[in-house]
């Protein structure tokens, strides 16, 4: 739970923010969906209560009949607020060494290309119109091959994480988270809220836009109290502006 004074810090911080005029572009994405689970749903629920768009990195290869219709029901209700990503094919990893990639060093044009492909296909196949070719590679990394793959097959957002290989000079826009309310060295462990509010009041002064990772998977009563907590500060400023990547398709 965020305390009073970390409450007063970031409502601080925003209310500076928004004497000075100054817009704020958020976005939330959550990635690894690919089985109607009680706590995607859970999520689900949260955003649209509050009425904030959720871009949402679905696994192609591992998506299951019943997501398809969970997915696209809840679209069909809220289309400004649920966002439908492709988030590389099956999750899998390719490298031998070093960090996890599906779509690593060790893979070639070629081959991202067949899968990248495919995955596309796949959405397409699924959610029809309802899917926007945003592409999240799992484990938030990639090669230059991979920009390559998605200029030639017309993706107009790439998000990942904002380090790692730089992505200037290819026709679609990066749009890379800046926050991770997790820890994953050693496991999955939600960071204190000391931690996220500190470094979201930096990003408030330094960063725009500010991009914020989920993962529902691992999400226990704490975590999800703190997102809603979190959400409804950030909804009390005019200046914020929630976003799916479509709808930043055009801020700078």
């Amino acid at each position: 739970m965020i305390s009073r004074h970390l409450l007063a810090e970031l409502n601080l911080r925003l209310a500076q923010s928004q004497d000075e005029d100054k817009s704020l572009h958020v976005f939330f994405r959550d990635d690894d969906v690919d089985e109607d689970e009680s706590s995607l749903q859970r999520l689900l629920n949260l955003f649209l209560s509050r009425e904030v768009p959720i871009n949402l990195g679905v696994i192609p290869g591992r998506l299951t009949p019943q997501t398809i219709e969970t997915l696209a029901g809840r679209r069909s209700c809220f289309p400004a607020l649920i966002a439908l990503n492709q988030h590389g094919w099956r999750h899998i990893n390719h490298e031998s060494s070093g960090k996890k990639c599906e779509f690593g060093a060790s893979r070639t044009f070629s081959e991202q290309m067949e899968d990248i492909a495919r995955g596309r296909a796949r959405m397409s196949e699924a959610f029809g119109d309802d899917f926007y070719p945003a592409f999240i590679p799992p484990w938030n990394r990639c090669t230059k091959e991979t920009y390559r793959v998605l200029d030639e097959l017309g993706f107009p957002v790439l998000s990942k994480n904002q380090s790692g290989t730089p992505s200037a000079n290819f026709k679609f826009r990066e749009r890379s988270i800046t926050l991770d309310l997790y820890r994953w060295r050693g496991g999955a462990q939600l960071k204190a809220p000391e931690e996220i509010v500190g470094d979201l009041v930096l990003q408030i002064e330094r960063m725009n836009p500010i991009g914020i990772m989920l993962h529902h998977k691992v999400m226990n009563d704490e975590a999800f109290l703190f997102l809603d907590v979190l959400i409804e500060t950030l909804r009390r400023y005019s200046i914020v502006r929630f976003h799916t990547f479509q709808t930043m398709a055009n801020v700078d």
